[in-house]
């Protein structure tokens, strides 16, 4: 990034920002902290407005027919009113049912018919009681009748004249306010108006759904502005405003050639870490689709390695290693490639990276022996077979060999890690910082392949003691006394005593974080057996009706087992991603997204 002031006439200085927006390079360097109360209502109204048009976007209109010419400001207002009409008829709706449910089991009568016998001296009084106290003497007894029987309650109407007193010892109830054939009357008259407003936004959804877009662009332009205005800094008695703002070195040739045709004083300066300059991301093809999953983090601070194109490989096998079913993969993968073509242009990357995830799954799938819960490696297909009985012969199987990939997968990533960090490390302070990195890489990728000469060339150990004493020499040095050579001596030894405390303590916890992968990746696996075998067992003799049966349970039990180990596929691996390989990466994080200030209308 290289940071630029511009130095511009007053009078000039609109056309100039209106200029620098077409031009749509400049990150603005912000200098006001207190945000005024009308940016305050325009965050406000921004919101209200994104929610709209969200709300309408869901309701998936097929062959949409915007309307040419329309007010976005008039639409919204429009959508945003009817929704407020929707919430009081919904809160109408809920207080008319809870009166239903009280009038309803007393029947229907008129209140005008209640009035008459008053006007007789007649007095109506409404009772219930439990069905274990109710008596059926009571209806010979007393002029009294049965209305009404729900939830273990009888509902009792007595007509007595005003004088008369009865001893009959019931709870007496309030007389409803309505009878319920009005009160049906009002439901379905709110419910037919709700449906009336719902039509009204599936007509907003086809017809202004494009306004309101143009809209919401056009507030946040002016938003944009406006924090420009704000953070201005005026000179020389207002005559002449500066400006400040980041702009990558890629884009620079655009705006030094707009600076010089304009003749505009500026000052280039290049960015530094304290400055904390904004961070734009430069992936492409495969990783820039692993670039909104490292983004749930953080963005790496200004200066740091971004650390996607290093964990997309990982984080693909990972998923696939965890949802491990060839048949799950395929499906996947097939309705990435369909909807690609179907979605918005910013689901586009989206689906890509289901694709790519998908491919992994089929990979793993057909490593692990899974298609849609049929265990392969038992239904004799050649390769299957042959590979089962070179397992069966060497004493073990597919599973145990998942069980050690799964750890090979951990030690790898953990050792790349630390590769990364030395990288890091040199890159933002210089190599004599990453010393002490280097002295663990060192250790650790030296101890393995001590051990694996030993292994393969049958020389035992001990004849290797004078490799050992040379590794462990050479290493000692570079994480004990060497591993900041910007710092004393016995600071590094104190550091790098507490620097080992956390690797040996760590390393061992990390690298079993793992294990997560074979875990997940057999237990997709028993669940979609299981729904197989259920399947089978449920599905009866009778012909063609059993086939529907077992087509039934098998889609809605694979579609459970997609969704729950998918889940899990997508979640587990970004906890290995976001805690053990940044931790030994070292990723520090912190950086804001680099946000040009350019039209969006």
């Amino acid at each position: 990034m290289k940071k630029y002031s511009f130095l511009v006439y007053h009078k000039d200085y609109l056309k100039f920002l209106e200029d620098m927006r077409q031009l749509g390079v400049l990150h603005l360097i912000e200098r006001q902290k207190d945000v005024p109360d009308s940016v305050l209502e325009r965050y406000d109204l921004i919101n209200k407005v994104n929610g709209v048009v969200k709300f309408l976007l869901k309701r998936e209109i097929e062959n949409p027919s915007p309307k040419q010419g329309l007010d976005g400001k008039e639409a919204f207002e429009g959508v945003d009113q009817l929704q407020q009409e929707l919430e009081n008829k919904h809160q109408q709706l809920s207080v008319l049912r809870k009166e239903i449910s009280y009038s309803a089991p007393w029947g229907d009568f008129t209140p005008e018919t209640i009035q008459k016998l008053k006007d007789e001296g007649l007095e109506v009084k409404f009772y219930t009681v439990s069905a274990r106290k109710f008596e059926e003497e009571w209806l010979q007894q007393y002029p009294i009748e049965v209305v009404g029987q729900h939830a273990g309650l009888y509902y009792l109407i007595l007509v007595k004249r005003e004088e008369d007193v009865l001893d009959l010892e019931l709870e007496e109830m309030r007389q409803p306010e309505r009878p319920i054939s009005e009160l049906n009357f009002y439901k379905q008259k709110l419910n037919e108006e709700i449906e009336a407003i719902q039509a009204k936004f599936d007509q907003h959804a086809s017809e202004s759904l494009e306004a309101i877009q143009q809209y919401l662009l056009q507030l946040k332009e002016d938003l944009h502005f406006e924090r420009v205005l704000e953070n201005t800094v005026k000179e020389a008695d207002e005559k002449v405003m500066l400006l400040e703002g980041w702009v990558p070195e890629e884009k620079k040739e655009d705006l030094v050639a707009f600076l010089a045709t304009n003749d505009i004083l500026y000052v280039e300066e290049k960015a530094t870490q304290e400055e904390k300059p904004p961070v734009l991301l430069k992936n492409k093809e495969f990783s820039e689709k692993f670039e909104m999953l490292g983004q749930l983090y953080s963005l790496p601070k200004y200066g740091e390695l971004d650390l996607t194109p290093f964990f997309a490989p990982f984080y693909m096998l990972f998923f696939g290693f965890c949802l491990g079913d060839a048949g799950y993969g395929i499906l996947m993968a097939i309705l990435a490639l369909v909807f690609k073509k179907k979605v918005s242009k910013p689901l586009k990357p989206v689906l890509g990276l289901v694709f790519y995830l998908g491919l992994s799954t089929i990979l793993f799938g057909l490593i692990g022996g899974t298609f849609f819960g049929i265990p392969l490696y038992e239904t004799g297909l050649p390769v299957y077979s042959t590979l089962a009985e070179r397992f069966k012969a060497e004493g073990t199987d597919i599973n145990n060999l998942l069980f050690y990939l799964a750890l090979l997968f951990g030690g790898v990533q953990i050792i790349f890690g630390l590769f990364i960090k030395a990288v890091n490390e040199t890159k933002q302070f210089g190599w004599g910082f990453a010393l002490g990195t280097l002295g663990w890489i060192l250790l650790l990728v030296g101890g393995i392949t001590l051990y694996l000469i030993s292994m393969f060339s049958n020389i035992p150990l001990e004849n290797l003691k004078i490799a050992q004493y040379i590794l462990l020499g050479v290493s000692g040095l570079l994480i004990l006394p060497l591993n900041n050579l910007g710092r004393n001596v016995f600071m590094n030894i104190g550091s790098g005593l507490w620097n080992t405390y956390n690797m040996v303590t760590g390393l061992l916890g990390d690298l079993l974080s793992y294990i997560r992968l074979f875990a997940l990746g057999i237990s997709s696996a028993i669940l979609g057996l299981v729904f197989n075998s259920l399947a089978v067992q449920m599905s009866g003799d009778i012909p063609v009706l059993n086939i529907l049966i077992m087509v039934v349970i098998l889609v809605i039990g694979h579609s459970i087992n997609i969704f729950m180990s998918g889940l899990g596929a997508f979640v587990h691996p970004l906890r290995l991603t976001f805690v053990e390989f940044y931790k030994n990466a070292g990723f520090t994080g912190g950086g804001k997204k680099y946000e040009p200030f350019k039209k969006l209308t």
